[in-house]
């Protein structure tokens, strides 16, 4: 897969990228409200510390690698897997016991990162991106209807 995308895209992996290395570097300074302590209560997970600390650090480097556009692809993976699990033991229990508007508005700011990460998962970096400046072009001879088909040899005897 290539990093075909338009330049435009840096504006999604900007953002992407730039709240979840934010809510990574939360996770640290703050680990009573949005570390270990918010997964203590908000998640069933065993050794909440511990996940808390592995989902940030994460969540700062795949916030980087987004944001420098560096293995968008793979970077994103993680994050959709992040998202997914953020939205199952903290935001499905509240549209569940509150409603759907609580959750809609609980839920916005992990819906649009695991939206933004499948959009970046799906199209790639874009063109301003270190993935796109790495990437070595095909050889020619692997690129499809470069050369005429195969055709057997003539053969005057048969």
């Amino acid at each position: 897969m290539g990093t075909q995308a338009p330049a435009a895209v840096i504006l999604i992996r900007l953002v992407v990228g730039g709240i979840f290395l934010s809510e990574g570097i939360q996770k640290f300074l703050f680990p009573g409200e949005l570390g270990p302590g918010r997964f203590a209560k908000e998640t069933p997970l065993p050794a909440p510390g511990f996940f808390a600390y592995l989902d940030g650090v994460f969540e700062i480097g795949c916030g980087v690698l987004l944001i420098i556009g560096l293995l968008t692809r793979l970077a994103a993976i993680p994050m959709i897997i992040n998202m997914i699990g953020a939205e199952v033991f903290t935001k499905v229990p509240i549209l569940v016991q509150d409603g759907f508007w609580e959750y809609a508005h609980e839920a916005r700011t992990e819906l649009g990162q695991l939206f933004g990460s499948l959009f970046l998962l799906i199209v790639g970096a874009g063109a301003w991106s270190l993935d796109a400046r790495l990437s070595v072009p095909p050889h020619p001879h692997m690129q499809p209807d470069t050369e005429p088909p195969l055709t057997p040899p003539n053969n005057a005897n048969t």
